[in-house]
């Protein structure tokens, strides 16, 4: 068994190799005329502090508020199912959208879920109904 020193020393003489290694791959690619890729930094190598813009909350709820609003998608289905009518159980949902579509087994559980989240539907006496 090796001591934790012996594999500091093997770590330390691997990374060695791996920033040779990289240096002698950006002469070759100035060599050819190409400009070397930035690669991503493992390890224990420092790294330059780095700006990134946070992500827009409204980004994730525009995305959902888009798929459930695209023609043709299940919630979409759904709704129109019930308004059709009137409220069902999720059984006969299911039915009804699998006639016009072919969906995984938890497709439509998923959708109601979604849609009793966004406050659309709600259900009640075990049936499935829009939101007044």
């Amino acid at each position: 068994m090796q001591s934790i020193d012996q594999i500091r020393a093997e770590i330390a003489s691997i990374e060695k190799r791996i920033a040779k290694l990289r240096e002698a791959e950006s002469i070759l690619a100035e060599l050819e005329g190409e400009v070397p890729a930035a690669r991503p930094r493992r390890g224990r190598q420092p790294r330059a502090e780095q700006e990134t813009p946070a992500p827009s909350p409204a980004l994730g709820s525009r995305r959902r508020q888009i798929s459930s609003e695209r023609e043709g998608s299940t919630p979409q289905a759904i709704l129109a199912i019930l308004e059709a009518h009137g409220p069902l159980p999720r059984a006969e949902i299911e039915n009804a959208v699998r006639a016009d579509r072919e969906i995984g087994k938890q497709t439509v559980s998923v959708a109601l879920q979604r849609l009793r989240g966004a406050g659309k539907i709600r259900l009640r006496d075990n049936k499935w109904g829009l939101k007044k």
